[in-house]
């Protein structure tokens, strides 16, 4: 007889106070589990524990905080009421305050765990909070006796049945080499870096025992609600695309003709030229067809604000206004000097699932590269980015900005063409004694397109792609990215 598969047990969590950070940590804390948090002064350690004090807490589980030789509890509190998280009716008894570094110093360690063991024993926490551990390092100069009070304080924590967040200010290398970690059933570092605008700062999860979570650099900010993290963005390794057979089309007359019939649902499309061409112009056309046909979309736009855009776009009768009254078309406009792109990516993915947006465009994708210096963190997060809305059955275009008017021409500057199922460019050519806007389409996976370089004509209020052209100037067809030296010849894909 075949016996029946036991089921792993399930393993409790807590929660930091975060639904995001809980995310990252596949749920919350796991219960009764030993909790570094760690970081050097100011990268929020405290205000992420008493986060999820207050939390927990709602969810009706007592927590203690306890103060070493740190900052006192009264000089915490006066600073905590100003948090949205902070509830005065949980002060007291659900969330208890005590001192520790009284008997500290006055007894030494042996006066420190008994005095813990007596908070423990007359408050029954669920949750106990020491703020700071690294002090009482800094307390028991001898490494010996330092290693035998953390292992018989584990034990104790173990015992007494509680989930404990010990806070310190360590920095990385401390977390590497200190003694106290080996008794750490989980770190979480926070760390700052200095620019010369602002601060920003992150959070990794470098140990968390018997559970899976999400590794890497996640950005946070801290404000009246506490931490807001904002995981990084990562593509699927696995998993199927969503492959809808309908169409994208264009308000930019000819150009669905030009495509064969539209851009697929569900694509990403490189949209690239130098400036003046009208990128702007045919991205934001496709949202607007989109828009007639009750396909809401949004625009992400670094350069052109929501009145500019519904000013500059009147003379070919878009009605931008009306679309977004109607709900079909949102524009999301943010200063490229304030931004961060792990924040972005979610305040985008935000916006998509309240309007149902079946199309995202990005004008332009060269904000990113001041945002993101480093090459393959900026191509891990646009491909991420893609990743996530074609999953979701979502269309994507990126607007990229080319060389120079003249010179010769280029897909992208970062090598990122090879995000792209579609790529359409736009250019200047000299024709005799005229200097004229050309429309090209590159590659269409998965589709035939017109093979032509096209004349756009904007004219208002006509946005038109032309008739074949006849002859092109010296700067002739051969197409090329930025560090990679041979040509990209147009084809099917």
């Amino acid at each position: 007889m075949t016996r029946p598969r036991r089921q792993p047990l399930q393993l409790e969590r807590i929660t930091t106070g975060s639904d995001r950070l809980d995310r990252i940590l596949a749920g919350g804390i796991p219960r009764y589990s030993v909790v570094f948090v760690a970081g050097l002064p100011g990268t929020g350690k405290t205000i992420l524990s008493e986060q999820a004090l207050f939390a927990n807490a709602r969810l009706g589980r007592t927590g203690l905080y306890l103060s070493t030789i740190s900052e006192p509890p009264i000089k915490v509190l006066r600073f905590l009421q100003e948090m949205t998280f902070f509830d005065p009716g949980l002060f007291g008894s659900k969330v208890i305050y005590g001192d520790l570094g009284g008997p500290l110093r006055t007894e030494g360690p042996a006066g420190l765990v008994s005095r813990l063991d007596q908070l423990v024993r007359d408050n029954r926490p669920e949750v106990v909070v020491i703020d700071s551990f690294k002090a009482l390092r800094d307390a028991i100069p001898d490494p010996l006796a330092f290693r035998e009070f953390t292992s018989d304080l584990a034990i104790r924590l173990s015992a007494w049945e509680v989930t404990s967040l010990l806070l310190g200010e360590y920095s990385a290398e401390d977390v590497r080499e200190g003694p106290e970690f080996a008794i750490a059933d989980g770190i979480i570092y926070l760390y700052g870096t200095e620019e010369a605008e602002k601060q920003k700062r992150f959070l990794r999860v470098m140990k968390m025992r018997g559970t899976s979570y999400y590794s890497g650099e996640h950005y946070f900010r801290i404000g009246v609600d506490g931490i807001t993290v904002y995981p990084r963005m990562l593509a699927e390794a696995v998993g199927a695309y969503a492959v809808p057979g309908n169409r994208i089309g264009s308000a930019v007359e000819g150009l669905s003709a030009m495509l064969g019939g539209g851009l697929f649902a569900s694509t990403s499309t490189l949209l690239s030229g130098p400036t003046g061409t009208g990128k702007s112009l045919v991205a934001l056309s496709f949202l607007v067809d989109a828009a007639r046909s009750g396909q809401p979309g949004l625009l992400v736009s670094f350069e052109e604000s929501p009145d500019q855009l519904i000013r500059n776009s009147a003379p070919f009768g878009w009605e931008l206004d009306r679309l977004i009254q109607r709900k079909l078309l949102d524009i999301f406009h943010v200063s490229p000097s304030e931004l961060n792109v792990d924040q972005h990516a979610f305040d985008i993915q935000d916006r998509v699932e309240k309007l149902g947006a079946k199309l995202v465009v990005i004008d332009s994708i060269s904000a990113f590269e001041a945002a993101v210096p480093n090459l393959a963190k900026y191509q891990s997060f646009l491909w991420a980015i893609t990743d996530y809305f074609k999953r979701k059955g979502v269309s994507v275009i990126l607007t990229a900005e080319g060389r120079g008017p003249f010179e010769a021409l280029e897909i992208s500057a970062r090598n990122i063409s090879f995000l792209s199922d579609n790529i359409i460019f736009l250019r200047y050519v000299e024709i005799g004694a005229e200097i004229k806007r050309v429309i090209g389409v590159l590659k269409t996976r998965g589709s035939h397109h017109d093979r032509a370089l096209r004349e756009l004509v904007i004219d208002p209020p006509r946005l038109a792609v032309g008739a074949p052209l006849t002859q092109v100037g010296m700067l002739g067809t051969t197409v090329r990215e930025r560090g990679s030296p041979d040509p990209v010849e147009a084809g099917d894909g």
